[in-house]
């Protein structure tokens, strides 16, 4: 696919598949990545898009990465990385532990019973939507505003302990 090309679709869809980069990852730089590694893709392949179906190719490009991402990462440093201070080192267990215990606390506090029925399968044992949703019987969209809503909770409240 040629450059300027690239750089049309670019500047088409680029807010689109930042936003859904940013549902699924919860990172704003990740995010930003797994969009820059799609468009690259682009320019290194030979991928004809039409334009009817390249919203949706581009879409679903973007899904596909966050969620290969995802799977990468295990569900212990998902956590760690979105409540703790960038500047730790992540060396000390016990400091790691301390902060988790605390971002369980944080969630038995703040969270309502369904979602904490919802965070815990999700977070801690690391199930997906489709398993959380079979076991709830919640569709999963439903599954994921809640799971969204939980993690905007959490952020805005939990505090990393001082040293």
């Amino acid at each position: 696919m040629d450059r300027q090309h690239v750089e049309q679709l670019f500047r088409q869809h680029y807010r689109r598949m930042y936003s859904v980069a940013s549902s699924l990852l919860y990172d704003e730089q990740e995010s930003k990545d797994v969009v820059s590694e799609v468009f690259a893709h682009l320019l290194e392949s030979y991928t004809e898009l039409l334009p009817a179906s390249a919203e949706g190719y581009l879409i679903v490009a973007v899904r596909n990465r966050c969620l290969k991402r995802l799977r990468d990462k295990s569900n212990r440093e998902r956590i760690l990385h979105l409540y703790t201070d960038e500047a730790h080192d992540g060396d000390d267990w016990q400091d790691d532990e301390r902060r988790l215990k605390q971002l369980r606390q944080l969630a038995h506090a703040l969270l309502s019973p369904q979602e904490l029925h919802l965070f815990t399968p999700r977070f801690l044992d690391g199930k997906d939507y489709k398993a959380i949703c079979s076991e709830t019987g919640i569709s999963r969209i439903a599954v994921w505003k809640h799971l969204l809503h939980i993690v905007k909770v959490l952020k805005e409240n939990f505090k990393t302990p001082e040293p």
